[in-house]
């Protein structure tokens, strides 16, 4: 009997990880995408719209429904890392003829993910590259959406490594949080309250991706393939950050689950404090599947092959 595909439905927030992370959802033949919904935390909403609506219109995917997202966390992201927006939607591989992608969904925001999940075939599953705050959001307003969820795949927390919020830049914060986490921490504490599945990937397995010279040049030698030339061209122009494949190495378990390593773990969150935002172990915390280890090697070898074309 054939697998039946998966229904995705991707909430991002537009940098440049994330809009990678959809060029390769895209390209996974098990996956049907039910709906991408653009969130603006680390990313300046409009150009990340425009950035999306390119890729959707480049890979002949403006079926797809699209959707904004004007929803707000407790603690911004920098300017510095948000302004990465306006880099994607000028690179030359988004530009090179004018394409103008969907419209955008009429509903915003938690209404969108309520009414996409109330008019899908089949449970859906949520890959959230951003913060939780829709679904948070959504869970609120319409709780009978538990069961319309197959599960949450969320990159985000950080459990036994530190965090990547930086005190200097976050003055009174003690840096043991991750960003998605940080934006908005009762969101991760409503949605850990829900019923519904959870799988997490934290900086302690997508950390063990970062952005290599030798990955940059393997993309560049296949950039005649317009994936590999928009990956070249996007991830050239924050490598020297220390960046790493957040949100691609969370979208590729959807393609590829042999290569990670999972754990339950009962987890927890910090709402408040200098801590504000950390993931911790806590026992009789919430039940969660949490990626602890990922293949590395062969995971470059995946991407590389998925976005020749």
């Amino acid at each position: 009997m054939a697998r039946r595909s998966r229904l995705v439905l991707m909430d991002m927030d537009g940098g440049v990880d994330d809009v990678m992370a959809l060029a390769l959802l895209l390209t996974i033949p098990a996956v049907e995408v039910a709906g991408v919904l653009v969130t603006p935390a680390d990313c300046y909403l409009e150009p990340a719209l425009s950035a999306t609506r390119k890729l959707l219109a480049l890979l002949n995917r403006s079926d797809i429904p699209l959707a904004r997202s004007r929803v707000r966390g407790q603690n911004p992201f920098p300017a510095l890392f948000r302004k990465d927006a306006f880099i994607v939607d000028l690179l030359p591989a988004l530009n090179d003829a004018d394409r103008e992608g969907p419209p955008l969904a009429p509903e915003e925001g938690p209404s969108f993910l309520i009414r996409r999940l109330r008019e899908a075939s089949q449970p859906v599953t949520l890959l959230v590259t951003g913060p939780l705050t829709n679904l948070a959001q959504a869970l609120d307003q319409d709780p009978g959406i538990e069961g319309l969820i197959e599960e949450v795949v969320w990159m985000g927390g950080a459990l036994d490594v530190p965090g990547n919020v930086d005190p200097f830049m976050e003055p009174g914060h003690d840096g043991t949080a991750e960003w998605n986490a940080y934006w908005d921490p009762p969101a991760v504490q409503r949605v850990l309250a829900s019923a519904v599945p959870f799988r997490m990937f934290p900086l302690d397995v997508t950390e063990k991706v970062p952005v290599t010279p030798d990955f940059l040049r393997q993309l560049a030698r296949q950039r005649r393939y317009p994936l590999s030339d928009l990956a070249a061209q996007a991830y050239a122009a924050v490598a020297w950050s220390g960046y790493c494949l957040w949100d691609v190495t969370t979208t590729a378990w959807l393609a590829r689950p042999e290569l990670f390593t999972f754990q339950e773990a009962e987890v927890g969150v910090h709402v408040e404090g200098r801590s504000q935002g950390r993931t911790v172990r806590q026992p009789g915390g919430r039940r969660v599947q949490v990626a602890i280890d990922v293949q590395v090697e062969a995971l470059y070898r995946f991407l590389l092959s998925a976005w020749a074309r």
